[in-house]
């Protein structure tokens, strides 16, 4: 007998003003979400399983596209194989562990490479992918001075601190051990970690690759003269395309490239520590101009997965959040171009764009399949945002402006849909399909600003201080944000004369 349920994750919201930094405009809509309704969550097809799937058809719903974001996010959030295996990114096999056994002690996702694994610093020597937790800045911080040594060496190292030089973000502000900064981390699979380790293991010969490709990008809409797709080009010198993946039979390498997000912040003492996935990780702090390591006990409130495939070369975007997020008391802080924050300080705001209706569908289906497993899980605390597959620049598009409510949380990357980090609502091109430049919007729009630099969707690959130089604190941030403004314009600058060079001698 099929099961209908009142739908009742994701309440209407309505869109409200966050103002911007002083580099950008403030661009408001008003949005209205649908009322609820009841589902057929048995008319979705939710996969738990041990292993991500390899892709899904190119023409792909929106209920599809669901299905498989939530199929990658059990997949991920398997039991690692980590601790008995040694071997990264690696599930336990289902006889020894499965969903109906409590949550994963060591999830897949999080035995990842970290950013400064992916492009190490100090010095820059790329591991195996499988060595264990290793982390490296431009200038080292010391272990915080304490009665207790804090490790280094755990699998969550959040040294991220912003929305991407946008905000700064609170948690439970005004509450009684309130306004907990939210913290990020960044995060690669196997297939991304070993491509850049084999073809281009030095910051010199990846800044020359990413500057071809946005050269060849700029002259031919392509990521090479003559290429169809941006999958797997390693047949062409030079040129930064991440891996697809694919099925082996068909002579694909499996599982394409995935890049995870993940935000964090310390829960309060009143908080049920019990309704969230926790970890004991890596943090910054600093004493004047040192800048220190510790641990604490903090909990994920939202995460990304990204996935390049055959189908999807321009990646899935996929979001998740924990369901409470809105009642959590969260506040912003702007940033201004030289990354302070400027008043009023962790300002209360809402949801921009309300989650679709389908993507609320998919989730009431999956933690129904979780919860006839196990119903103590943690995961079923957490809700798909949305989902974005091949991308368009129409924006009245489902999910056109995709955004977490913890990752993006002001109107710049909401409402994204510009040429910039700088430029957030010019309508500038951004991706490139098929041999066309459009404007995507959301997470995929801003991550497709990098595609066009030439660094495939990833900011991981962007050469901006990459190698890492330090954790994100609140000095290095000032300094970061107007040196990447620089940074962009001297890349722009340089491809630009390439291209004219080239045309020149035509």
């Amino acid at each position: 007998m099929k099961k209908l349920i009142p739908l009742l994750l994701g309440g209407a919201c309505v869109l409200a003003s966050c103002g911007t930094g002083s580099t950008t405009k403030t661009e408001t809509d008003t949005v209205q979400a649908p009322a609820p309704a009841a589902v057929d969550t048995t008319a979705f097809n939710i996969t738990i399983a041990a292993l991500p799937p390899q892709d899904l058809p190119a023409d792909a719903t929106p209920q599809q596209l669901a299905e498989f974001a939530w199929a990658e996010f059990f997949a991920l959030n398997w039991q690692s194989s980590y601790n008995t295996s040694k071997l990264r990114a690696t599930p336990t096999d289902t006889v020894t562990w499965n969903f109906r056994k409590p949550d994963a002690t060591l999830a897949v996702w999080e035995t990842y490479a970290h950013r400064t694994e992916l492009l190490p610093n100090q010095p820059y020597t790329v591991l195996p992918f499988d060595a264990a937790p290793h982390y490296s800045f431009g200038k080292m911080p010391l272990p915080y001075p304490g009665p207790a040594q804090p490790s280094f060496t755990l699998f969550n190292n959040l040294d991220e601190n912003n929305e991407i030089g946008s905000c700064d973000l609170y948690g439970q502000v005004g509450q009684p051990g309130g306004n907990r900064m939210v913290l990020y981390q960044a995060k690669v699979n196997r297939a991304e970690y070993n491509y850049i380790g084999t073809n281009y293991n030095t910051p010199a010969k990846l800044q020359a690759a990413a500057d071809t490709t946005a050269v060849h990008i700029k002259k031919y809409k392509a990521y090479y003269k003559g290429a169809t797709s941006s999958c797997d080009t390693v047949a062409v010198p030079g040129v930064l395309c991440l891996p697809c993946g694919g099925a082996p039979a068909q002579g694909g390498q499996g599982q394409g490239t995935i890049e995870i997000k993940t935000a964090w912040r310390m829960l309060t003492p009143a908080e049920d520590a019990t309704k969230f996935f926790t970890r004991k990780v890596i943090y910054y702090r600093t004493k004047g101009t040192q800048v220190y390591y510790d641990n604490a006990t903090f909990a994920l409130v939202g995460m990304h997965i990204i996935h390049k495939t055959v189908n999807f070369p321009d990646f899935v975007f996929a979001t998740w959040e924990h369901i409470d997020v809105e009642k959590e008391n969260m506040g912003l802080s702007l940033l201004n171009s030289n990354g302070s924050e400027i008043p009023p300080y962790m300002q209360p705001y809402k949801r921009l764009h309300p989650i679709e209706p389908v993507t609320n569908y998919a989730t009431a289906a999956a933690h129904r399949k979780l919860k006839a497993l196990n119903p103590n899980s943690v995961w079923l605390n957490y809700r798909l945002t949305g989902v974005q597959g091949t991308p368009t620049g129409n924006t009245n598009t489902s999910n056109y402006f995709l955004a977490n409510y913890v990752v993006e949380s002001d109107s710049t990357l909401a409402n994204f849909h510009g040429s910039g980090i700088g430029t957030p609502f010019d309508n500038g091109a951004n991706t490139l399909l098929k041999g066309q430049l459009l404007t995507a919007g959301g997470c995929q729009g801003c991550h497709g600003v990098t595609q066009l630099k030439g660094t495939d969707f990833s900011f991981l690959l962007d050469g901006f201080q990459k190698p890492v130089l330090s954790p994100d604190t609140d000095t290095s941030m000032r300094a970061k944000l107007t040196h990447y403004l620089q940074h962009s314009a001297r890349r722009e600058a340089r491809v630009s004369a390439i291209v004219a060079k080239s045309a020149a001698r035509r």
